[in-house]
């Protein structure tokens, strides 16, 4: 049995047999899902072949092979189109192409992407029609004018069997089926009826050519080889495909089916046949007899192009299409040092497989996520360093050469424009300050690494069974961003603390939990002019413990450690040059009926610091 362009062999069929009496209960079309994917079914792009599954699936239910659930019976009511936006701006353009400088722009954004239909639907004679398949959307522009004044698309989905264009490139029905996929259908291409500029419309497709081949490689994953229009000669001349020089190869023969179920064929007006080769030796390579110019570029390439067009335009971009320049150079500095020798896996690769791993729900085996990477990339337009799945084998040992340092840089990379871009902006401040937390956590790991050469990771009790590492991270209370975070196999959370504190400016705040307080933070805040709020504790300090006792509720006292204790301190921290006290403001706060004993560097009486102090809940919450 044969389905579009691959043929089904007695063992496949044996396996969807299997697949449709186990997982009965799947509606059809998840029941589709899951035979593509476990028969590797994919178009060019790497998309799973779900509809064309579904008609194999009817077909082997009509020759009484499989069984399948019924369908549910809905009433389909076509809704008429409903114009969304008002598109008032149309002022008469007139002029030569020589006047102005048009471009075209791809269509990204939701709300864009309804203009886009709506424009369509409004002023194309044909109206608007959902796209199937793969599909690139575009707006004309003028340079100067904000509103656009066009628009076209590509699609995928071009007609199976056309006489005139099958005889044109002369191959056989087999090499159809294989390579049809390599031509992309114009299917609407409008300029708005106010816009009177000549030759506009060959000068659109002079820009088309080069930058629609550019946008489908990076989305799809391929390159096109031939693009193909229908002409309505009844209401055109096709005049703009002509001076663009597109080639006239015949009609259509003017024949559609109104009904798929009785094929009732209804004539209409057949039309003119325009194609445009990509590639000189398009009808070799259309018939399979040269396939090098099928080739795509290599991932390093595409991600190069990448950062070549964010650089290009890297004044107009926004906060995130930044935040990605900085990533891509990034990996590509991490390929250039470490990842090298991988040319199945890159850094870019590594990092989404990581992320992925992170947020599974339920992550089964290197196997299993490489091949939904790969599902999730093809969808979203991502060109990984392999285009078919690898052998977990692989995916491990280029990861042991995969630095976790990655992650620090590009934390610090999106920081550094977080700064530039929002980071003075009075809403992430309190009272004109920046205010920050640090937070820790204990972790168990893998008894593999209390090994030295593995990390070194300790017991942290005589009956325990797995070893802890210590996660700790200063993040931004207001933005909730990370501004440094680590991963050690010690327990000791001030000294993680004290780290944080050189990504810090002068004048900034850090609340701490119970616990942090230790004079070396107290030495290390006042050296760096940095103030600290600490939740207190018992049994830390003894001027705190007789503090927690009393009946005072807003006192400022030194801290001061014996100079036996100090010599201890130092041994430890020998940056600590002499022993001298530091002030503290201690208080007594209830938030939400609960009690809370809170320390603070900050011992001005100023009005707006009581009024800090009193709004603590939201941070000493975190």
């Amino acid at each position: 049995m044969r389905i579009g362009s691959r043929n089904f062999l007695k063992k496949d069929i044996q396996l969807i047999q299997e697949m449709t009496d186990i997982y009965q209960a799947l509606s059809r079309k998840e029941l589709a899902y899951t035979i593509c994917e476990n028969l590797n079914w994919k178009n060019d792009a790497g998309n799973l072949k779900v509809d064309s599954c579904l008609v194999l699936l009817k077909k082997l239910e009509t020759t009484g092979k499989v069984n399948l659930s019924p369908l549910q019976k809905r009433i389909h009511i076509k809704k008429e189109y409903k114009e969304q936006f008002n598109f008032t701006n149309t002022i008469n353009i007139n002029g030569t192409v020589d006047n102005f400088n048009p471009y075209i722009e791809i269509v990204k954004e939701k709300e864009e992407n309804k203009k886009w239909n709506d424009f369509v639907q409004r002023y194309h004679y044909l109206g608007y029609k959902k796209n199937f398949g793969l599909h690139l959307k575009y707006y004309i522009r003028l340079e100067g004018i904000r509103d656009p004044i066009g628009c076209f698309s590509f699609v995928s989905t071009t007609t199976y069997h056309l006489k005139c264009r099958d005889l044109h490139i002369g191959w056989s029905k087999k090499q159809r089926e294989k390579n049809l996929n390599w031509i992309i259908n114009n299917n609407r291409f409008l300029i708005f009826p106010w816009i009177k500029i000549e030759n506009l419309g060959s000068k659109i497709f002079s820009l088309a050519k080069k930058q629609v081949l550019i946008d489908w490689e990076q989305k799809f994953n391929y390159k096109p080889v031939l693009f193909e229009t229908y002409v309505d000669p009844s209401q055109f001349y096709g005049s703009i495909y002509k001076s663009a020089n597109w080639l006239h190869i015949g009609q259509t023969s003017g024949n559609y089916n109104t009904n798929r179920t009785d094929k009732t064929a209804q004539t209409r007006c057949p039309k003119e046949v325009y194609i445009y080769p990509v590639e000189k030796d398009y009808k070799n390579i259309l018939r399979g007899k040269k396939g090098n110019a099928l080739k795509t570029k290599s991932a390093s390439g595409n991600l190069d192009q990448c950062i070549k067009e964010l650089k290009l335009h890297k004044n107009e971009l926004d906060l995130w299409e930044q935040i990605q320049l900085k990533i891509a150079l990034v990996c590509k500095q991490v390929d250039e040092q470490s990842m090298q020798r991988s040319q199945k896996v890159n850094a870019l690769t590594m990092l989404l497989a990581l992320y992925r791993i992170v947020f599974a729900k339920n992550f089964e085996s290197y196997s299993s996520l490489l091949c939904e990477l790969l599902d999730a990339a093809n969808a979203h337009g991502i060109r990984l360093a392999f285009r078919s799945p690898i052998a977990a084998s692989t995916f491990s040992e280029a990861r042991k050469r995969f630095s976790s340092s990655i992650f620090k840089q590009i934390a610090g990379a999106i920081n550094e424009l977080y700064e530039e871009n929002i980071g003075d902006k009075e809403e992430y401040k309190w009272f004109g300050r920046r205010i920050f937390a640090v937070d820790g956590s204990k972790v168990n790991v893998p008894r593999d690494l209390m090994k030295k050469e593995k990390g070194g990771y300790k017991l942290p009790c005589s009956h325990a069974f797995y070893p802890q590492g210590l996660i700790s991270c200063l993040y931004q209370l207001k933005s909730r961003i990370a501004y440094d975070f680590s991963f050690v196999n010690s327990m000791n959370e001030q000294d993680e603390a004290l780290k944080h504190l050189q990504y810090l400016k002068p004048g900034d705040i850090v609340v701490y939990d119970r616990g942090y307080l230790s004079y070396a933070l107290l030495f290390m805040h006042k050296k760096l002019g940095i103030d600290a709020i600490f939740r207190l504790k018992s049994a830390s300090f003894k001027t705190i413990n007789e503090f927690i006792s009393s009946e005072d509720h807003d006192i400022i006292k030194s801290i001061c450690p014996t100079k036996k204790t100090f010599s201890n301190i130092k041994k430890n921290y020998p940056f600590i040059d002499k022993l001298e006290p530091y002030q503290l403001r201690l208080m007594k706060y209830y938030i939400n009926d609960k009690k809370y004993y809170i320390g603070s560097t900050i011992v001005d009486n100023k009005s707006k610091y009581k009024r800090f102090f009193s709004s603590l809940s939201w941070a000493l919450g975190t």
